[in-house]
């Protein structure tokens, strides 16, 4: 296992097996230079990271590079784990996905009686994202923003479009769903993913909004030619906020395999009820997909989600036979990094 920044184990040329060179090949080429922001990447294979290293620095002033122990914020991708706990309490018949919104909120607006904890997952509720309600108030995205002013924001707007009629991605529905699983457990939602998926796998990561994460990179954005520190006090979680490495995330992924935890249950309902994404998450690289529980499917079977907040942007990828999964994440816009997680994911399955 490689685990030194880009450095390829010099074992593989022993045994033939090329395939670690060929991965460094391709981080390098996704980050030419070690000196600016950068990737890190990742190989798993039921379970076991076979591959992983990082390229560029985590902080350009003080030099720290990324390594494969590098923290990343997981965007997007956070968004799989709130979903499979609506799953799991599901399977607990500790609620339904077609409960309405309004059961699980005080003093409900009337348009929520007709929005599904369904909808919520599968992103066909029309309910507006909370980022644009929140800007269109004068809030931006260097004010200081939490978990009930999201809330709060979204309760106060309408539907854009009727609920369960066609997919259209807004972060306000796992804000939602997050804070169904706080009603339904009456903990904090931290606290119970921590319970239930990441310490019973024995996953080092965590849901923390916050920027103080010991190892974490700093994210930047990369204009005229110089990098500019890109953070932003926005604290919500739900929709986002997982913090970890790329190896972390692809041992994580050996659940859609074994259903280890939630079993056959959370297994089936990770993709049943899947809706056409149609060409709206073309621009993030992901075509002909249908969005199922925080992940999509694609039409090969692979799984596939990507994320974007600050200047992290990470791509994860699972095998359409479930045993192997890529995960690359950058601190800086890196347009290719979705293509080099697909390059991996060939590398390591063909």
């Amino acid at each position: 296992m490689v685990v030194l920044t880009g450095v390829v184990n010099p074992q593989a040329y022993a045994t033939g097996d090329d395939r670690e060179k060929r991965s460094a090949e391709v981080l390098q080429k996704l980050v030419p230079s070690p000196d600016g922001p950068g990737c890190a990447a990742a190989v798993g294979t039921r379970g076991n990271v076979v591959w992983e290293a990082g390229r560029g620095k985590a902080d350009v002033a003080t030099g720290r590079a990324i390594t494969s122990k590098t923290v990343f914020d997981m965007a997007s991708n956070s968004k799989q784990f709130t979903a499979d706990a609506i799953l799991l309490l599901a399977g607990q018949h500790r609620l339904a996905l077609n409960d309405p919104l309004s059961e699980y909120l005080d003093n409900a607006p009337g348009w929520t009686r007709r929005v599904t904890l369904a909808d919520l997952m599968h992103h066909t509720s029309g309910i507006p994202d909370y980022g644009d309600l929140l800007e269109a108030k004068g809030v931006k995205m260097t004010d200081p923003a939490g978990q009930q002013d999201a809330m709060t924001a979204i309760l106060a707007s309408q539907p854009d479009q009727a609920p369960g009629q066609r997919f259209s991605y807004s972060n306000s529905n796992y804000v939602l769903l997050a804070h169904v699983v706080e009603k339904v457990t009456g903990k904090p939602f931290a606290t119970f993913i921590q319970q239930e998926f990441f310490t019973p796998l024995n996953l080092r990561m965590t849901v923390s909004p916050a920027a103080e994460v010991p190892g974490k990179a700093l994210s930047y954005d990369e204009k005229g030619g110089s990098s500019t520190p890109n953070s932003s006090p926005w604290k919500q979680y739900g929709d986002g906020a997982v913090q970890t490495t790329p190896g972390e995330l692809v041992r994580w992924a050996d659940n859609y395999r074994t259903g280890r935890i939630g079993g056959s249950h959370l297994l089936d309902g990770v993709t049943r009820g899947a809706v056409s994404t149609g060409d709206t998450l073309r621009r993030r690289g992901i075509e002909n997909g249908r969005y199922g529980a925080g992940i999509v499917l694609l039409p090969d079977k692979s799984l596939v989600h990507r994320g974007d907040w600050e200047g992290f942007h990470s791509t994860f990828k699972v095998s359409p036979d479930r045993n192997t999964a890529v995960t690359v994440v950058c601190n800086s816009d890196s347009p290719d990094s979705f293509r080099a997680a697909q390059q991996l994911l060939d590398i390591w399955t063909k």
